[in-house]
């Protein structure tokens, strides 16, 4: 049982099932939300929450699950929680690297076609509400492009950054909103009781002439490019 300072318990780094999937030698992108913050679930929150104490510690217990992993980089969302969740997943590492701010895992992703409309559509449906429609297809391909098409731009960046890294992990810290999607329409994830967790996603690494990516103990074929070939 993991506890924190204060002797809460602290829910167990489920990723860390597919991390041990990947096979000595590969190189890997470990796609996630951020860690823990207050504020409620399934809701937006104000930019600045920052990460709680259990945020911090299980970013550092997730940094030393990749200590195997020949070298570490970090990219994040600007907001300052995943900025945050780079940092300590570092100190779990037990190397500290500078995280790389990016748009393209916070709400300006590039298959936010219209961020502004995302936005405002979340505020009308709900988070669950927009996962749902974004899922089954039923939003404005002006407002955001297809799951399959942003889940390859996705994995594509991803790829970008850690083709060379034989051995290596690039970590990528983005939102629910950014991640869930893809959990879903791809893996089965059932969104329909709260959005991916805390630190949970999906894990990317080069296999055969290719890709894979893992989510919950499943597997599915990427290509070179970063096309989901389920």
């Amino acid at each position: 049982m993991l506890v924190n300072r204060k002797g809460k318990e602290m829910e167990p780094i489920r990723i860390s099932s597919d991390l041990s999937a990947v096979p000595d030698g590969a190189n890997c992108a470990v796609i996630i939300r951020h860690g823990d913050r207050g504020g409620g679930e399934n809701k937006i929150v104000n930019v600045d929450e920052e990460l709680n104490e259990t945020g911090r510690m299980r970013s550092e217990l997730l940094g030393g699950l990749l200590s195997n992993f020949t070298s570490l980089r970090s990219y994040s969302s600007p907001i300052g929680r995943c900025m945050d969740t780079c940092v300590h997943i570092s100190k779990g590492y037990g190397t500290i690297v500078e995280p790389k701010a990016t748009e393209f895992l916070g709400m300006s992703a590039p298959f936010m076609v219209d961020p502004n409309a995302a936005y405002a559509k979340m505020k009308q449906l709900g988070l669950l509400g927009f996962v749902d429609a974004y899922v089954h297809d039923s939003l404005d391909r002006n407002m955001v492009l297809p799951c399959m098409e942003g889940t390859e731009m996705m994995f594509n960046n991803a790829i970008e950054h850690i083709k060379d890294m034989r051995g290596g992990v690039g970590v990528f810290v983005t939102h629910d909103m950014i991640i869930t999607p893809a959990m879903a329409y791809f893996f089965g994830f059932d969104f329909r009781n709260g959005l991916a967790p805390f630190l949970d996603g999906i894990v990317l690494y080069s296999k055969g002439n290719g890709y894979a990516a893992r989510h919950g103990g499943k597997e599915m074929a990427v290509s070179m490019s970063g096309k989901p070939l389920p």
